[in-house]
């Protein structure tokens, strides 16, 4: 395989997440080319591989066979992700995989185990680790302006259409919590360190449509109290079934406070005589011009923070830098909510590691 130059690449999954971000990055990036495609529907591969002149397939297999393809994208929904990594792998091709990583802690384990075995990169396309404005309120934390944490908060309550069937089955998904919330888990580790503790109750609000019975559907509400090592506390509110929502994430310290809502950041510590405000500006440059304008001013941030984590798994493979969200990374937030399943069952804090 090449190790030096642009990227060959192989895309497993033509559906909607690799078609609304990542596709946008692989347009206009240099870095890397597409050349081949797969998807268990064939029409979706080859109109995705027609848009990059490439190949489609409907067996990942055949597309890990090809010596020309250096790395893959993985974009399917959560199930195989440990089957296909094992599997790239094997074929010596680098991984980046779309959330979250997997659905059981053991899946994560057995994905580490073969690409630190195999020497390639494995990563998890997370993508709010590279948006500005979360990027400022770590800023923020790690130069003391808050100071010391002592409680974190997200509601991420919503409607959710049943209308995904693979979504709601947990074998398929793994649940709300690894497949939507693990952007929050992640972000909380990035943010405020290890967890040490897990509380968590789920319930599941029978909406219908494509919800399956009650032992095979995931939950689609979710309370998760979590314990710090630093000795702060965070709790996460979460549904799929709530008709009127309400969005929003914080942190409270010892020398202030802020939140994020609607994409703004907004702080104010005890010496400040007003809260101060940050949202970044879209560019107004050449990058992800290919989506519709109105498409890009109102969502230019997430294109840009999924492609800014596609980039860095490229500089990774590239030994240009270090990874920031590798299997570990990707393992620890599978861990919390594996511990948040269990706590939820039991009735009782479950303690980590697991």
């Amino acid at each position: 395989m090449a190790t030096q130059g642009k990227r060959r690449l192989g895309v497993i999954g033509a559906g909607g997440i690799f078609r609304s971000l990542h596709q946008p990055y692989y347009q206009m990036t240099t870095r890397a080319q597409i050349v081949a495609v797969s998807d268990v529907r064939e029409e979706a591969a080859r109109e995705v591989a027609a848009a990059f002149g490439a190949e489609a397939y409907t067996d990942y297999r055949d597309l890990l066979a090809r010596d020309d393809v250096d790395a893959v994208d993985i974009c399917t929904p959560p199930k195989p992700h440990c089957e296909m990594t094992l599997a790239a792998a094997r074929a010596g091709k680098h991984v980046l995989v779309e959330k979250p990583m997997c659905r059981t802690v053991a899946e994560a384990d057995a994905m580490i185990a073969a690409c630190q075995e195999a020497g390639v990169v494995l990563q998890v396309a997370y993508m709010l680790r590279f948006n500005p404005t979360h990027q400022k309120l770590k800023q923020l934390l790690d130069g003391g302006v808050l100071g010391d944490v002592h409680l974190v908060y997200t509601n991420e309550i919503g409607w959710f259409p049943p209308q995904h069937p693979w979504l709601f089955v947990q074998e398929e998904s793994g649940g709300m919590l690894v497949e939507q919330a693990i952007h929050t888990l992640d972000e909380w580790l990035w943010l405020y360190g290890p967890v040490v503790s897990v509380y968590a109750r789920t319930s599941q609000v029978p909406v219908g449509g494509t919800y399956p019975e009650l032992e095979r559907a995931v939950e689609n509400n979710a309370t998760v109290v979590v314990n710090f090592a630093s000795g702060a506390t965070g709790m996460l509110c979460k549904s799929w079934a709530a008709e009127v929502g309400h969005h929003g994430a914080g942190v409270v310290g010892s020398k202030g406070s802020a939140n994020i809502s609607e994409g703004t950041l907004r702080w104010k510590t005890h010496d400040m005589s007003e809260a101060a405000t940050f949202r970044p500006d879209v560019p107004d440059d050449d990058t992800y011009r290919t989506v519709p304008p109105e498409a890009r001013a109102k969502r230019y941030w997430s294109y840009a923070a999924k492609g800014a984590s596609i980039e860095h798994w490229l500089k990774c493979i590239a030994g240009e830098e270090t990874p920031t969200t590798g299997g570990a990374v990707g393992r620890a937030g599978i861990e919390i909510a594996e511990a948040a399943y269990r706590s939820a069952q039991t009735g009782q804090i479950v303690r980590l590691p697991l």
